[in-house]
């Protein structure tokens, strides 16, 4: 049975994330987003490592989602005031919600995502200390247990990711970001 449901990308992010379950003796189930992103090579990066892994994953297709930004869309420059033009609007909301639901339904209480300093200083209103306190404020009440959001890379750099990452042997041309880094 799994402990532990990381919102998976095939990144550095969640690919740390993952490594540092592991050595925790966590169990994670990994949850991955279809959501209509350009760079949909990243499912492909992601299911290759959690298949070498063998680490339990589901893709959540999310379809129609017509959201412009510079991940989904055509934008190089932010359509939308003080955030970063590869900014979703409300994408870690989703994410986080059809995570909760897989979480409450599999009796798993705790749930991480990949959010970094740097999402913070490009930015990203989802991916800040704020955000996740006011989530989990909500997931206190929303289903029937209580169901943590956490960010374990919050405060990092990241050159620390990188670093951690190389520390744990991830290979960086096994992982791929959407993000071009």
């Amino acid at each position: 049975m799994s402990d532990l449901i990381i919102m998976y990308s095939g990144g550095s992010d969640s690919r740390l994330l993952l490594e540092l379950a592991l050595s925790m003796k966590l169990k994670p189930y990994c949850v991955l987003f279809n959501y209509g992103q350009k760079h949909i090579k990243e499912l492909e990066f992601a299911m290759n490592q959690l298949d070498s892994k063998h680490i339990d994953y589901q893709i959540v297709k999310i379809q129609d989602l017509d959201i412009n930004s510079g991940l989904t869309g055509n934008l190089i420059e932010s359509q939308y005031d003080n955030v970063h033009a590869m900014n979703v609007p409300s994408r870690n909301l989703i994410f986080t919600s059809l995570a909760a639901a897989i979480a409450e339904s599999e009796g798993i209480s705790t749930m991480w995502y990949g959010a970094n300093w740097e999402d913070f200083k490009n930015k990203f209103p989802d991916c800040v200390q704020e955000w996740v306190g006011k989530v989990n404020e909500l997931l206190k009440i929303n289903s029937s247990v209580v169901i943590k959001l956490e960010t374990p890379l919050i405060g990092f750099s990241k050159e620390n990711i990188l670093k951690l990452s190389e520390y744990y042997g991830i290979n960086q041309d096994d992982v791929f970001s959407g993000y071009g880094d």
